[in-house]
């Protein structure tokens, strides 16, 4: 174990919340300005796609509306292979949008400063953590997983400063 880096779990410095059941008779077939974040909108690999929006018109919790950078993660995957299952994306800004905290997706909350944001984001895009979520998914033909099984995930945790040259080296490869 490298000098510093300590052996923790997910569960010591994130919580997962849960989307809400946004109310089906509000879906709408044609654009508005409420977007639904679905698993349609995570890339495999993790990352965010906007050319698959659901769109709603009714009543939204306040406390589900995404923010830009905010951090959420997959819970449902379609495909046979799990291609997007535990997948993170960053929220991007969007001028004439909002995105709406969905059911089956989650939202990363951060109980403490000992985790930086973009690490996180790039340790739930490696392969430890993806056979970690994989593995333990429940369902045959759409996979899931929960905030439980992905909190239970361990890891050796960097130095907070290394964690944020590696958050600095991502921006720069993202800008």
């Amino acid at each position: 174990m490298p000098n510093n880096w300590k052996l923790t779990k997910l569960k010591d410095h994130i919580n997962i919340k849960h989307g809400f059941a946004f109310k089906g008779e509000f879906f709408k077939d044609y654009s508005t300005y409420n977007c639904l974040l679905t698993p349609g909108n995570f890339s495999i690999n993790g990352g965010f796609k906007a050319d698959k929006f659901k769109y709603y018109d009714g009543p939204v919790p306040e406390s589900y509306i995404l923010r830009k950078n905010d951090l959420t993660v997959t819970m449902t995957d379609l495909s046979k292979e799990a291609d997007t299952l535990g997948y993170p994306a960053l929220i991007p800004e969007f001028k004439d949008k909002r995105l709406l905290h969905n059911q089956r997706t989650g939202f990363v909350e951060f109980k403490n400063k000992q985790l930086d944001k973009f690490y996180l984001y790039f340790l739930m895009c490696s392969r430890e953590y993806r056979h970690h979520v994989v593995s333990g998914a429940t369902g045959t033909t759409v996979k899931h997983t929960s905030p439980t099984k992905i909190l239970s995930f361990e890891f050796l945790m960097p130095p907070y400063e290394l964690q944020f040259k590696i958050r600095i080296k991502f921006l720069k490869e993202i800008c």
